[in-house]
């Protein structure tokens, strides 16, 4: 018996130990949804910052994706997760329920994986679609900035801010690298319960991401705009805010 020999099989003895040693709970249909509103201001566009602009938006747009809802149960098991990354590896399928996270280590109840992109202006909830989802309790929602890819920017935004009598025009983007751990935010909810037919929703809330930005502080390009970037105050501002658990929410709808 040769050595690959023994090594496939002892991967398909893995395989089928993962595949049978786990019970998945009930498999029930939930929706999987995205909205828009302020935190803290009576308009999606217009709003105050903490450090004393008026800002009006003109454009704002985010991606995300993918979004994951966590099991309050104990972290897996390590033996159950080496199971599962053999499985994957051989049978590469996105687990809709039962999972585990592979950057957490812990037990998915459902998960959305394709990045879609939110006019964070629209105010309307745009359902993503249906998902399978282990029926039962979460208490963590994940969300995670999409990857950079093909469409470039994770988050854009453009408009006007005024304070002191002073008016500036606005641009930026935020592009964060492809480490999930740079892109990822924990949102910690109150439990609640998957039961069938119901809808998560994360809302995202864009009068956040400039709650700090010194927006006088960007540089001024050749047509008069002030740029967002990564090495000046605003920028970075815009990467903490946009990256707060603060600027989104969860809602859960029977």
């Amino acid at each position: 018996m040769t050595m690959s020999y023994r090594w496939a099989c002892a991967v398909l003895a893995l395989v089928a130990a993962a595949c049978g040693g786990e019970t998945a709970g009930e498999l029930i249909s939930i929706e999987v949804a995205l909205r828009s509103e302020p935190a803290e201001s009576d308009a999606l566009a217009s709003f105050e910052t903490d450090t004393g602009y008026s800002v009006e938006l003109d454009e704002a747009s985010v991606r995300v994706g993918p979004i994951l809802a966590f099991s309050p149960e104990a972290r897996a098991e390590a033996p159950r997760s080496i199971l599962r990354l053999v499985s994957d590896a051989l049978v590469p399928v996105a687990q809709a329920h039962g999972g585990v996270d592979l950057v957490s280590g812990r037990l998915v109840r459902a998960e959305w994986l394709e990045p879609v992109t939110l006019d964070a202006l629209d105010g309307e909830t745009v359902v993503l679609g249906e998902v399978q989802a282990e029926a039962g309790a979460v208490d963590a929602v994940t969300l995670e900035l999409a990857r950079e890819g093909a469409e470039g920017a994770q988050l854009e935004l453009r408009g006007e801010a005024a304070r002191d009598g002073q008016t500036l025009a606005f641009s930026g983007e935020l592009i964060l690298d492809d480490n999930p751990l740079a892109r990822r935010i924990e949102l910690v909810h109150e439990d609640f319960a998957l039961t069938e037919g119901g809808r998560l929703t994360i809302v995202v809330h864009p009068d956040v991401w400039l709650r700090d930005a010194e927006l006088a502080r960007a540089p001024v390009d050749a047509e008069g705009m002030a740029q967002l970037a990564p090495d000046n105050q605003p920028g970075r501002a815009l990467e903490i805010g946009a990256r707060s658990p603060a600027a989104y929410s969860i809602e859960w709808r029977p």
